[in-house]
């Protein structure tokens, strides 16, 4: 019974981690990190940028920008991490 739990549990970890990353639409994000930061905003909408498989692009010229790295909560916050193409991770904070 408890290897069927823990089952499930990581199961649902594993399901929530990529629902969050692909999840963004209609979301802002400010640059709060130190280096690595393709923009000091990102903002995922219709107009300006969209995921498609893990890769984030520019709605006007489909142009790939950068690639999610990892979202994760920190003490409540979400934080998104963002590869940019050469390779440094940038951290966002949502607005």
């Amino acid at each position: 019974m408890k290897k069927l739990l823990l089952f499930l549990i990581i199961l649902t970890s594993c399901n929530t981690k990529t629902e969050e990353k692909n999840n963004l639409e209609n979301s802002i994000w400010k640059f709060c990190g130190e280096t690595g930061h393709i923009s000091d905003i990102l903002v995922f909408s219709k107009e300006h940028l969209y995921v498609k498989n893990d890769s984030i692009y520019f709605h006007n010229s489909k142009s790939l920008i950068g690639i999610i790295d990892r979202v994760e909560n920190y003490y409540g916050e979400r934080r998104l991490y963002v590869k940019d193409l050469n390779g440094n991770v940038g951290r966002y904070c949502k607005q």
